[in-house]
């Protein structure tokens, strides 16, 4: 029996043949890593995957953090994905740090708009030495996800893109969060309790937790709430949401409202995978994927890009405008499994898998596939644009 040191030693040369031949791997265990940015923004991140794979960094919305994809780099890990993943905690969420106060408190939206947190991304790759990467944006960010692919697409090799929006023209943000919310309710509540409150500068390190104390089952009802997902996961997403500074709340939605990229998206060079689940009650069918569609479709036109529009679920949205019995808005809160699966397809041959994940009829949190069935939507440039392209290198 070798001794310990001779285990020791056995160990580290498997670890070193196996980096050697590009097998070593970063297991996943959800620690936090840290990194001071270039933009003042010290930022938390979590890793995963194969040290020597493709990079991937995964960017979630609008007060989340990197626990959103959690279950999807687990089911990533489990796969044996060749993928080199990191999942961020963008600028204010989570436990990466806050813009200075001095520079954003009076106007928050000064320091969260979609520009802000790419340049954050930029910086990440900048600071760990990464040159390329493709990116995956839930919701928010997928808006910071087109803005990296837009600005710097030399460090993009593609995109994925979930409860993806290219306007935040959008009722949701402006009129419930906003108006009705933030704005509304929890402004008035706070300057009841805090008289001499002046909005919003001194609300930028408060809390919706600060405002209403009984923010949890407001949280439980409108926000951290899906039913396909497991409730663990919503149980640990919820007291994160919950201790989200109002600056951040107020910034990010704001920066997310004035966003528009219906017209410089014609400009998009990098190829795109779109994931849309029919019961999304935020960015619906009509608007706002067909305009996304429109703004990529004009994109495959320019001759600049090619992209696949992958619907989840079989169920439309309900008479009640909320999602009930099938997969919504958080798509990979309910399937962590299929989104691992569509982005290593997507990552690795360049198109999503053909399977369809939905919500069982009986048990809504219990996701089946329907093997080959997905409803998916492939735009490739024409003819014309290889003509033009022949013509280019002749």
């Amino acid at each position: 029996m070798p001794t310990r040191i001779t285990a020791m030693v056995i160990l580290a040369l498997v670890a070193v043949c196996a980096s050697a031949f590009g097998q070593t791997t970063v297991h996943f265990d959800a620690v936090k890593k840290s990194v001071a940015l270039s933009t003042g923004i010290e930022m938390k991140y979590v890793e995963a995957g194969s040290r020597n794979g493709e990079v991937v960094i995964l960017l979630h919305g609008v007060t989340d953090t990197s626990r959103s994809f959690y279950p999807t780099i687990e089911s990533l890990v489990d796969r044996g994905t060749a993928l080199h993943v990191y999942a961020l905690d963008q600028r204010g969420h989570g436990e990466s740090s806050m813009p200075t106060e001095a520079e954003c408190a009076s106007a928050p939206e000064r320091c969260f708009e979609m520009k802000d947190f790419a340049a954050d991304v930029i910086a990440f790759m900048d600071a760990l030495g990464i040159e390329r990467a493709s990116i995956v944006g839930h919701s928010m960010g997928s808006g910071v996800a087109q803005e990296i692919a837009l600005i710097r697409p030399e460090r993009v090799e593609g995109l994925v893109l979930i409860g993806a929006f290219v306007s935040g023209d959008n009722p949701v943000i402006h009129d419930f969060l906003l108006t009705a919310t933030i704005e509304g309710d929890w402004k008035a509540k706070l300057e009841r309790s805090r008289p001499g409150l002046a909005w919003p500068k001194d609300a930028y390190w408060l809390t919706p937790g600060d405002a209403d104390p009984d923010v949890e089952k407001w949280m439980t009802e409108n926000w951290v709430a899906d039913p396909t997902a497991d409730p663990a996961l919503l149980r640990e997403v919820l007291p994160e949401t919950i201790a989200t500074p109002l600056g951040t709340w107020l910034g990010a939605l704001r920066g997310q409202g004035v966003m528009d990229n219906r017209e410089r998206l014609t400009g998009l060079t990098v190829p795109v995978l779109v994931l849309w689940a029919t019961q999304d009650s935020i960015f619906l069918e009509d608007p706002d994927q067909a305009r996304l569609r429109a703004a990529l479709d004009a994109a495959v036109s320019a001759c600049n890009t090619r992209y696949y529009f992958k619907t989840y679920g079989k169920k439309p949205l309900p008479a009640s405008g909320l999602q009930e019995n099938d997969l919504g808005h958080n798509t990979q809160w309910g399937a962590p499994e299929a989104v691992a699966a569509d982005i290593e397809s997507f990552f690795t041959t360049g198109k999503p898998t053909r399977d369809l994940p939905y919500a069982d009829a009986e048990d809504v949190r219990a996701v089946r596939t329907a093997v080959g069935e997905a409803k998916i939507l492939a735009r490739e440039p024409g003819e014309q644009c290889r003509t033009q392209s022949a013509s280019a290198r002749r």
